[in-house]
């Protein structure tokens, strides 16, 4: 069978969401919207996996948090960055903001868990290393530094 690489002939993919299995969906989009700000867009009940869901956006992406309530959970890997890196598979949310200021008043007024605050990425960028209430990471970028 010959195999076609013809970009045209291809269906065209768009992102649509992030999945985040967690265990206490209530409190997960409770936190999600008053911490990161994200707002609450759908919610629901996948019948096929027996899960409820819920959708939460922000400026340019979704994030579907999705729990079984019969599930037997297992608790998220809490290693330490840079180590965490050794494991394979998603790493973390990576968001950016231009006030990194200002977030992280907000994350320390939520008493959220700071992994690293305002470390250098690279040369001409600081970011931000938090986990939500699961222990699952977020990264969040400030804005370039000329």
């Amino acid at each position: 069978m010959m195999m076609h690489n013809d970009p045209a002939s291809e269906p065209e993919l768009r992102f649509n969401n992030m999945a985040l299995a967690v265990g206490d969906l209530r409190g997960m989009v409770w936190w999600y919207r008053r911490v990161l700000g994200l707002r609450l867009v759908r919610q629901g009940h996948f019948d096929g996996v027996g899960a409820d869901y819920a959708f939460l956006e922000g400026e340019g992406f979704r994030l579907e948090l999705v729990s079984r309530a019969q599930g037997q959970h297992q608790p998220v890997a809490r290693t330490q960055p840079p180590m965490h890196l050794n494991e394979l598979g998603w790493k973390a949310l990576v968001l950016e903001t231009d006030d990194l200021d200002a977030l992280e008043t907000r994350l320390s007024a939520n008493a959220v868990e700071c992994v690293w605050s305002r470390a250098p990425l690279t040369d001409h960028r600081h970011s931000t290393m938090i986990r939500d209430p699961e222990g699952n990471l977020i990264h969040v970028f400030g804005p370039e530094i000329a």
